[in-house]
């Protein structure tokens, strides 16, 4: 575990990680998504002409809607230095990217789709801040229009505090995941290392993610106005069990 003694320089999160991002994370990820997505897509017979994928990241998924679905993304991230690689990941494509707070989420106009991935919505931890990006999420969409995102689920064992640490690597750099699980306050704290030979020390962010229950997201989407039409198991596309630790939500905001 990186101690705050062995801390030589401290940053915000994602300015250095977004360069290591698609190497180390980004792209397996994208793969497992873009293939549930293929599959939740024809099972609930979902068209779309316009999309938005809020959380973009790197704009790995809304190049992807672009590319294979042909239509017009709108790609939202709050990270500046993420929005910097997925400007060149979108170059050339009909792909609008905005710097925004999820939670005040403003398009220039409403589509017909809107994706969140990635564990996006677990980074909104404070009280409130789920319903608030859901109304949002709502306002955002045509009438009849989807919302699919995922989440991770409080599906740790409870007691005492788990910690654990992931390992990517690429060419030139060793990025280093210490992940411990509140299970009092359900928060999850990362600690993510990036360590070069450019540099003695690692640069160090600290990420900060809230796992929410099924029972509060479902009260969150009926509230926020939407019809739920799928929970499921992020890793089967089953339907999510008591305790799924990643869910797949399809929900649909009425159609008048």
């Amino acid at each position: 575990m990186v101690t705050p003694g062995s801390i030589a320089s401290s940053a915000r999160p994602y300015s250095h990680l977004a360069a290591n991002y698609d190497a180390t994370v980004g792209i397996p990820f994208f793969r497992s998504i873009r293939a549930a997505f293929e599959q939740l897509i024809r099972r609930f017979g979902i068209t779309f002409r316009t999309a938005a994928d809020i959380g973009c990241g790197t704009g790995l998924f809304a190049r992807y809607l672009n590319r294979s679905w042909g239509v017009p993304v709108i790609g939202v991230d709050q990270s500046k230095d993420m929005l910097r690689i997925a400007s060149r990941n979108c170059r050339g494509l009909r792909v609008c990217l905005l710097r925004q707070d999820i939670r005040s989420l403003r398009l220039p106009q409403p589509v017909d789709l809107i994706t969140c991935n990635f564990d996006t919505l677990n980074h909104l931890v404070g009280d409130g801040d789920l319903l608030r990006t859901f109304r949002n999420v709502h306002e955002n969409l045509r009438p009849g229009g989807h919302f699919l995102f995922d989440m991770v689920m409080q599906c740790q064992p409870p007691g005492r505090a788990r910690r654990f640490v992931r390992r990517f690597y690429t060419a030139r750099r060793i990025v280093m995941q210490h992940v411990r699980w509140e299970p009092m306050r359900k928060i999850i704290s990362i600690v993510v290392s990036v360590h070069s030979p450019e540099r003695r020390r690692p640069i160090i962010e600290v990420h900060r993610e809230r796992a929410y229950s099924a029972r509060e997201i479902g009260q969150a989407l009926y509230d926020a106005g939407f019809l739920i039409r799928g929970i499921h198991d992020a890793g089967t596309l089953g339907m999510a069990k008591q305790c799924s630790p990643r869910i797949i939500v399809v929900a649909r905001r009425k159609c008048c």
